[in-house]
């Protein structure tokens, strides 16, 4: 049975109708399920795809296939009753999280899947939290109403206890628990609740409310509607995807109750790149959305995140399985550019004022090693692994080629396994992943300065200074300059200025330098022999020897925890927190369980998901997100050795910049 109203309302709406939607879940909720139903549903495809069987569209990968999981966000679109859809299935396993959180940054709305037996889920608590910080409209939908011991009332309430108590319930349930479960209208005491949080977001309706006037279907689809595109209400659908329940009025309240994207053809061009692909015959493909403005083929238009203008070769959409032409993108829509060989993720086309801000759902916190069974193809796997971290700039792939070793950072296990199995299928690469590395990062233990005076061997000239200072965990790096452009010129201080990130990437202790203000105190060029490259080569040696001045501490990073168990096994995990110099605040008790949250380093809780729920017999619910850098206690941390040639060893280090020697880091 149909959702009262929504169909109606949809088609009255207006023509042009752009919705860029996301579907985010925790893993097996069955959100790629949701993902096929729709698409056949709208007539995109002939059939609906099959996770279980590998012929899912959205999971395009042969990984994807044989695993059954999404491991890249997949980007179709489709149209439904007037409404162009561009739907974005993103992974749902926690290691994936960067894909999700590429893709948040073009969302306009997002439809969360629940499972109706499991309800919320670890995932599915940071998906939520990005989702409100980001300002994104969300429908939630709880799926596997046919599977036993499924219980709708039991997930609403708990949606609205932990996300937010204007979730509402807009469509009811039969046969609950069974393969013939379906949609129903809501009993008389829902409805009564849908009609009162509507009522309590519109003053004409409420006035009207209050008063025992009664209250067509239609205004109060109409409420509904204006209330969750301003996020006022999150409206609740029902359904089992897998039987295709639920699915036709899942779309029609996709195009009812959500606004439509920013249309503005005719304003400056601006987008942001989302996403890299690298397709067999099309080479670098890049990802946008178009905020405003319009953009043709062989138009020019300006990387401003770059400083450098791009040429467009071909225009695609992904349609279903292959990416079309089409030849023009307009504000609203999303779709792939050839031609722009150096774009890279979080590149902004154009105008930046209409691009929104990206949002930090996740941080690599583990490093391995990647190593290649036969040594003759340790060329061609940094050559792979250089390729994917442009596809995934959170690999943050180094190339220490002195010790010939190859790293990058991970978010956990499975994903090393789906990346040992991409490099073989893809690449034709046979590798073996270490055991990981918590990433850890040092900050100045105090204040102090650090300077170079590189005037020799000529011809070069660049003599900095700079203080450091420490700053409070989480501000990340802050570079300022009080010199003047007589003293040091404007196109050397910008020079200094992009070099700070690199030069960070190391410590005196092994580990990238965070929350630390530098300044450039003193300095001079010299206009006969300074050239590009000295500032970045002396500010490379004097914040190296800056950090010698200052010391560093170790920071490590935490993980903030939501426990939720039977009352009973409340003192062990309090006593496991403790074993593992974590905190917690006071316990939330109740009917039987509890609820804990506090945080606890990562580097004594990697493994405790799967000791809780040997402790709990599986009762037990773990909700994990990271949670920043805290100082390392004396003694604890791990130091490592500089890789490569330090800045410290000046004379070699000179030696590498002007080339003079081999380069012992790539990447």
């Amino acid at each position: 049975m149909k959702v009262t109203g929504i169909e109606t309302f949809a088609v009255k709406m207006k023509e042009r109708r752009i919705r860029n939607l996301g579907i985010v879940a925790h893993v097996d909720a069955g959100k790629t399920t949701v993902t096929e139903q729709m698409l056949y549903l709208s007539g995109a495809t002939r059939a609906a795809g099959n996770v279980d069987k590998g012929t899912s569209l959205s999971d395009a990968l042969e990984v994807e296939k044989k695993r059954g999981i999404s491991v890249r966000a997949s980007a179709l679109s489709f149209a439904w009753k007037g409404v162009q859809v561009n739907l974005i299935d993103t992974p749902g396993h926690v290691d994936f999280s960067a894909e999700v959180e590429r893709s948040l940054r073009v969302l306009d709305c997002a439809v969360l899947v629940l499972s109706a037996v499991e309800g919320v889920q670890a995932q599915s608590e940071p998906l939520w939290d990005a989702l409100e910080a980001l300002g994104i409209p969300v429908i939630v939908f709880v799926n596997k109403i046919d599977r036993m011991g499924s219980d709708v009332a039991g997930v609403v309430a708990e949606v609205q206890r932990v996300f937010s108590k204007d979730a509402v319930l807009v469509n009811g349930v039969v046969e609950e628990g069974f393969d013939a479960a379906g949609l129903a209208a809501l009993e008389a005491e829902q409805y009564g609740e849908l009609v009162e949080k509507v009522a309590e977001r519109d003053d004409g309706l409420l006035e009207r409310y209050l008063e025992g006037g009664t209250l067509e279907p239609e205004e109060i689809e109409h409420a509904l509607a204006a209330a969750t595109g301003a996020r006022g209400l999150f409206p609740v659908l029902c359904g089992a995807a897998k039987n295709r329940v639920g699915i036709e009025e899942l779309l029609d309240a996709i195009a009812a109750y959500f606004p439509d994207a920013g249309t503005d053809a005719q304003a400056p061009v601006s987008g942001v790149v989302f996403r890299i692909d690298h397709d067999e015959r099309l080479g670098r493909v890049a990802g946008v959305r178009m905020y405003a403005g319009r953009l043709a083929t062989r138009d020019v238009v300006e990387n401003y995140t770059a400083g450098r203008e791009e040429k467009v070769a071909q225009i695609k959409r992904s349609a279903t399985a292959k990416l079309e032409d089409v030849g023009v993108l307009e504000a609203g829509d999303i779709g792939f550019l050839c031609g722009l060989p150096a774009a890279r993720i979080g590149d902004v086309l154009g105008d930046p004022a209409p691009v929104p801000g990206d949002y930090a759902l996740s941080e690599p916190l583990l490093s391995v090693q990647v190593v290649p069974a036969e040594e003759a193809d340790h060329a061609a796997l940094a050559k792979a692994l250089q390729q994917l971290a442009s596809e995934d700039p959170h690999l943050n792939f180094r190339w220490y080629a002195e010790e010939r070793e190859l790293h990058v950072k991970i978010m956990g296990a499975i994903q090393t396994e789906i990346l040992t199995e991409i490099l073989r299928t893809r690449f034709g690469i046979a590798a073996r992943f270490g055991e990981p590395t918590v990433v850890y990062k040092e900050t100045p233990a105090g204040e102090g300065y650090g300077e170079e005076s590189y005037t020799m061997p000529k011809p070069c000239w660049a003599i900095v200074k700079y203080r450091l200072e420490p700053l409070p965990r989480g501000s990340g790096v802050e570079y300022h300059s009080e010199v003047s452009v007589d003293q040091i010129k404007l196109k050397y201080q910008r020079e200094i200025e992009a070099s700070i990130g690199e030069a960070l990437k190391q410590g005196i202790k092994g580990w990238e330098v965070t929350d630390l203000k530098i300044t450039l105190v003193d300095g001079s060029d010299h206009v006969l022999h300074s050239r590009p490259g000295n500032f970045k080569l002396a500010t490379n040696i004097a914040l190296m020897q800056g950090q010698v001045a200052t010391d560093t501490k170790l920071l490590e990073p935490m993980i903030g925890y939501r426990i939720a168990g039977p009352e009973e096994i409340v003192g062990k995990v309090t006593a496991d927190i403790i074993e593992m110099r974590g905190i917690f605040e006071p316990a939330q008790m109740g009917a039987g369980s509890f609820v804990l949250e506090g945080r606890f380093p990562l580097a004594t809780s990697m493994d405790y998901a799967i000791r809780l729920s040997a402790m709990s017999g599986g009762k037990a619910k773990l909700a994990l997100r990271f949670a920043g850098y805290e100082e390392c206690p004396e003694g604890l941390g791990i130091e490592r050795e500089y890789r490569g040639i330090s800045p410290l060893d000046r004379s070699k280090y000179i030696l590498l910049m002007r080339g003079a020697i081999t380069p012992s880091v790539s990447g």
